[in-house]
């Protein structure tokens, strides 16, 4: 049911620190900061969104009360030079005694307008009152694209909402609602529902009417909790928003889980999609974490060493972290190297963050050891390396390096692919000589898609004339089945 609310202020039992695939959370144990990316009338912007633990602040006392006081900063800059720049003044409810005023955590949402591109976005938080030494800083990189092609807004869970007065909207007024963020993606285990909000960018200019929105939790292997899954037939926009709330009577918490967010022709053509990891907190015993680094990662000393691995992790990882992983981890210490991969694993493996990690591991050697000759031994730096550690290993592969009319190939074909199923990846040797197979095609959303592999595949004069190929894109149900060998394994593995 809805919850109407009025000073935004909550308390929970528990206080965890964790990182989210689109976030960065503060280093502050009891502080949490996400960053999401919107955008109005095709202007892309930043929303930071704040929650602290009011003890970090003394209270104060006027004629009304006791009270806490608190200076929020939000910085953006890109190249060194200061973009945008934002601070205000967050002040907690009046009390009538200084205990019950720093009680439970508050709220704060700051905007900032930005063009596209790559910002280093710095949140400090500060004691107004001046009665404490208050320093919280959280830095982050954040990537803003450029909207070329439709696209989801970062998602946000929300705690709390209630129907907003259309003559007085506030700052977290949206679709007609005051809602509420829980910062941090947090849901405690004794939860019945998920509600969150999310936009999507853009679809207008691929569907001409009515589309499909689809939300549903899947676990870390990409399968499906049937009993979340929800369906939403929408309109076409320029911007259509998705406040909706998935159930989770039947939710099996022992796994990490991800809420996924997908938009879809009626022809079950996907645009876009969208996964936000959550932080489950299981609210009857929930472990408290030691400020020092696991062992595993403290092991990694040595700036190289543990730079080269982090970036193996880029198959793994999701858009937001892949760019920080881009643009930040190159130029970052060695204590933020770690605490990058620390979160990383907390983020993706919740449960188990050491296990996750040595099996990731054990495939990051097995794709060195397999691939990774003609890459200097990094086997995730191949297009096959890549593919193995992002979607594990295929169902089935077929291997075609000679006898054949055609490059040297391989079809690696998987039953389930992250949240899809049945897809296909095509590699190919391209010089015919001891090399990296390169990807050619696949039919996953993402990746390389080549409507002319086959052309490019074939090693012998081309039987297929330009405009067969384009009269084949032009008219998709036109029958272009060649009968070819390689056709036929793409479409029918085994």
């Amino acid at each position: 049911m809805p919850q109407p609310y009025g000073i935004l202020l909550r308390t929970f039992g528990v206080l965890m620190t964790l990182l989210v695939s689109h976030t960065l959370v503060a280093q502050e144990p009891s502080m949490w900061c996400d960053v999401l990316r919107f955008q109005h009338d095709d202007q892309p912007y930043i929303e930071v969104q704040l929650e602290f633990d009011g003890s970090l602040l003394e209270a104060t006392m006027d004629e009304n009360g006791w009270y806490t006081s608190a200076t929020v900063a939000v910085i953006a800059e890109s190249n060194g030079q200061v973009i945008a720049f934002a601070k205000s003044e967050v002040k907690g409810p009046v009390e009538s005694d200084s205990l019950s005023a720093i009680m439970g955590t508050q709220f704060h949402l700051e905007r900032l307008e930005l063009d596209a591109g790559q910002y280093r976005i710095s949140v400090e938080l500060h004691d107004a009152s001046g009665s404490t030494t208050l320093d919280a800083q959280v830095v982050m990189d954040v990537f803003l694209p450029q909207a070329t092609t439709p696209h989801w807004s970062d998602a946000f869970i929300l705690e709390a909402f209630a129907p907003s007065e259309p003559s007085t909207p506030t700052s977290i007024s949206r679709s007609g609602y005051e809602m509420l963020p829980l910062v941090g993606a947090r849901m405690g285990t004794g939860a019945h529902q998920l509600q969150f909000y999310a936009e999507l960018y853009g679809v207008n200019e691929v569907v001409d009417s009515l589309f499909l929105m689809t939300a549903w939790l899947e676990n870390a292997q990409g399968e499906i909790q049937r009993s979340t899954q929800r369906f939403f037939r929408k309109s076409t926009n320029s911007t259509v928003p998705l406040f909706a709330s998935v159930p989770l009577a039947d939710v099996s918490w022992r796994e990490p889980l991800f809420l996924v967010l997908q938009a879809a022709t009626r022809d079950n053509n996907v645009i876009s999609e969208r996964r936000l990891p959550l932080e489950i907190v299981n609210e009857s015993a929930a472990p408290e974490r030691e400020g020092q680094l696991p062992h595993y990662i403290a092991a990694f000393t040595d700036s190289l060493t543990l730079l080269q691995h982090i970036k193996d992790h880029h198959p793994h990882a999701d858009v937001s972290e892949q760019q920080t992983i881009d643009y930040y981890i190159p130029r970052a210490t060695v204590d933020q190297m770690q605490g990058f991969l620390d979160h990383f694993w907390l983020a993706h493996r919740p449960g188990n963050p050491e296990l996750g990690w040595r099996d990731y591991t054990t495939a990051i050697a097995y794709v060195d050891a397999l691939y990774g000759a003609c890459r200097k031994g990094h086997g995730a730096s191949t297009d096959m390396g890549y593919v193995y550690l992002r979607y594990g290993p295929p169902n089935t592969i077929v291997k075609r390096h000679n006898g054949t009319d055609y490059y040297p190939y391989e079809i690696w074909h998987y039953h389930r692919a992250g949240a899809f199923t049945n897809k296909r990846f095509l590699f190919f040797s391209p010089h015919m000589v001891s090399e990296c197979f390169v990807l050619l095609h696949s039919d996953m959303l993402g990746e390389v898609q080549n409507t002319d592999w086959l052309h490019i595949l074939r090693n012998r004069e081309n039987g297929l004339q330009v405009i067969e190929t384009q009269l084949n894109r032009l008219n998709p149900k036109r029958d272009t089945f060649s009968g070819e060998e390689p056709e036929d394994l793409f479409f029918n593995p085994r």
